[in-house]
């Protein structure tokens, strides 16, 4: 497998160059079970369970991946399920979508432990989770969070840490309990960024050539066409230099960006 051998400086966030391509290089020659194609990377954690599978492939045969702790994945035979016992009440929709969910759990229809009352399709809770973030996601209904979390986090939804909370429960790494957030867990080259404008984009301080010290960024759709590309995403550079001021005698037209950001279109 991939562990994580050095310093979070060194490689990908510790994950060393020389081990990643030495998985890489051994996945390439296993084939996935549900396209039958090579390069599964992923592999069930059970023991004795040979099943490996790619993980865009995984939600087509009910496969899971925890993003948490030792971010285990399970093909759809040993993934764990949810003991919530209810039952529903006549005819039950999803509390988000309001779409009808089947009439008992199962991979597609998840139901909060904490109210028993709140049914939801799986990929409407992971929409709300990504939306949301760690700090703000709970269940639709009874705005459960500490029960319900776990929860979810255990039956595989992706939870993004965009902001994080000073009380944070044990199943989260240990760096993450401080309330340090994102820009203190990651290094610099690999923060991101979200666009000042927007907020809807992002890109890594590497990707897009930022240096250290820039507190902003927007993206191509914000800044316009014509306002000049950043590496990689078409960005816009703010807190990069100082914006250059006209020289005396002469007129410079700025663009409404400019005049409002007061930062140097690059």
């Amino acid at each position: 497998g991939l562990y994580q051998r050095g310093p979070e400086g060194e490689g990908i966030l510790g994950f060393r160059c020389a081990d990643i391509r030495r998985v890489a290089g051994r996945a390439a020659r296993k084939r996935c079970c549900v396209c039958r194609k090579k390069g599964a990377t992923v592999a069930c954690r059970q023991k004795r369970c040979s099943r490996r599978f790619h993980l865009p492939c995984s939600s087509q045969r009910g496969c899971i991946s925890q993003f948490f702790g030792k971010y285990s994945s399970f093909c759809w035979e040993h993934r764990p399920q949810q003991t919530v016992e209810t039952l529903q009440e006549g005819h039950t929709t999803c509390i988000i979508c309001m779409e009808v969910v089947e009439d008992s759990l199962s991979y597609t229809t998840m139901v909060c432990p904490s109210c028993k009352h709140a049914w939801f399709h799986r990929g409407c809770i992971q929409g709300q989770a990504l939306r949301t973030g760690l700090r703000h996601f709970a269940c639709p209904h009874c705005r459960d969070w500490e029960r319900f979390v776990p929860e979810m986090l255990q039956m595989g939804i992706c939870v993004p840490n965009k902001c994080v909370p000073s009380f944070l429960p044990s199943f989260l790494p240990t760096p993450l309990k401080a309330g340090e957030g994102t820009h203190n867990f990651f290094p610099r080259p690999w923060q991101l960024l979200l666009c000042s404008s927007c907020a809807a984009s992002g890109t890594h301080r590497r990707c897009s050539g930022l240096a250290d010290t820039t507190q902003q960024w927007e993206c191509a759709g914000c800044a316009g066409p014509g306002t000049g590309t950043g590496k990689g995403h078409g960005a816009l550079r703010l807190g990069a230099a100082e914006p250059s001021m006209p020289s005396q005698g002469r007129t410079a037209k700025l663009g409404p960006l400019q005049a409002r950001q007061g930062g140097q279109i690059c």
